[in-house]
């Protein structure tokens, strides 16, 4: 867990994961953490739903001095996202030999597609961990409540809901029921106030509402960047490259579910098909909400995907069946050898982080500020590495000076 945080905070580029605060973090969480009583700022919702998990930990880091919120921002995430991992290994573990599972549990501790060392973007890691906690097997309580937090957080994590209840619909037994109980209260907390016109939930500028048209977009950008990632599918002169490896993006999972209906791995082909619903899903609503792919909202996409086709290639082996003179084990070996290819190759993402001013040059103007205006009482500290982006963090000078 240890190296999987370490290596979390090492794919954050400059000015690194130390030393600078993603646009939510600082705008939002930290502001409103220095400026609101702790239970009023954990309660406050942002952009139509609640983010309780990364409000905690912005109550915790809101304790110590403020030119320690960027780097305590960056341990804390990758730490959690580098536990999420093993959360899933075990959860895989339950399911699958020891080989296809550790291969999940790692895709999960450094998803692509998404900014790390982010608390405002731990939703995704989270959600997909709570996913795999409802697919567990003898799920105990603490899967369960890990579930239960995933909804907390984000309104994506109410896709969870409707996993439980497919699997209660299904397995009718006490154990789907739990696993329902666990989802419902942070499904009521997201979509009550909603409904009720407490909270307002903004859509991106142009959503799109053709299902047809979601559908597409799927495919043509989620799919791909799944099992191939975002580094080498990024928008070029070279349209016939770009639609080449968009191809082979699309026919790495067929490949794998023709190979797994022909191994007879019916076992794993229903848990894949759980996984790549749960990525379909998740990725229509996302797609649908703002009307384009955006790679920090892949992670939903990818993580299940990819997860997926280790089922399929493990359900591949464990079937013994030779394919022609190819033996059974080529196809996770394989898949294995790609994924290891795959995340390298996606472990510094590029984001509108990249650049951001350093944190701590930041906190050390704003006391200086502070300090020569006795009568301040906040100052602004911009976060972005361009000003028209517009983020920015409200410090209380009274705990600066």
């Amino acid at each position: 867990m240890l190296a999987g945080a370490l290596l979390g905070l090492a794919r954050t580029r400059e000015p690194g994961a130390l030393d600078s605060l993603w646009a939510e973090d600082g705008q939002n969480f930290l502001t409103d953490a220095l400026n609101l009583p702790w239970y009023e700022a954990i309660l406050t919702p942002f952009n139509g739903y609640f983010h309780v998990v990364a409000r905690l930990c912005w109550a915790f880091i809101a304790l110590f001095p403020v030119a320690w919120a960027a780097s305590l921002n960056a341990v804390i995430d990758a730490g959690i996202t580098s536990a999420l991992g093993l959360a899933v290994f075990r959860a895989a573990r339950s399911r699958l030999d020891a080989l296809p599972a550790a291969l999940i549990g790692v895709v999960a501790a450094l998803p692509m597609g998404f900014v790390p060392n982010a608390l405002a973007q731990l939703q995704f890691p989270l959600v997909y961990a709570g996913l795999w906690m409802l697919l567990r097997e003898r799920a105990g309580p603490l899967a369960i409540g890990l579930a239960g937090l995933a909804v907390l957080n984000s309104m994506l994590g109410v896709l969870l809901t409707a996993v439980a209840f497919v699997g209660l619909v299904r397995h009718r037994n006490r154990e789907w029921a739990w696993k329902l109980l666990g989802v419902v209260p942070g499904s009521l907390l997201q979509l009550v106030p909603l409904l009720t016109g407490a909270t307002r939930r903004g859509l991106g500028e142009r959503p799109e509402h053709n299902p047809v048209a979601v559908a597409a977009m799927y495919l043509r950008w989620g799919v791909p960047r799944s099992f191939l990632g975002p580094a080498w599918l990024e928008i070029s002169d070279d349209a016939w490259s770009h639609r080449a490896v968009t191809a082979i993006g699309l026919l790495i999972p067929v490949a794998l579910t023709g190979l797994a209906l022909w191994s007879r791995c019916y076992r794993e082909l229903r848990l894949a098909a759980a996984l790549a619903g749960f990525g379909a899903l998740a990725g229509a609503v996302q797609l649908g909400a703002h009307g384009f792919g955006e790679d920090r909202y892949l992670v939903l996409i990818s993580l299940p995907n990819l997860a997926a086709g280790v089922v399929l290639a493990a359900g591949i082996q464990r079937s013994g069946r030779a394919l022609g003179c190819v033996s059974a084990k080529v196809p996770l070996v394989v898949f294995a050898t790609l994924l290891t290819v795959v995340l390298a190759a996606n472990f510094r993402p590029a984001s509108p982080r990249d650049g951001s001013p350093h944190w701590g040059a930041a906190v050390a103007q704003a006391r200086a500020e502070c300090l020569v205006r006795p009568g301040l009482a906040r100052v602004r500290v911009h976060i972005a590495a361009w000003p028209v982006l517009g983020w920015e963090a409200v410090l209380p000078c009274a705990r600066l000076r």
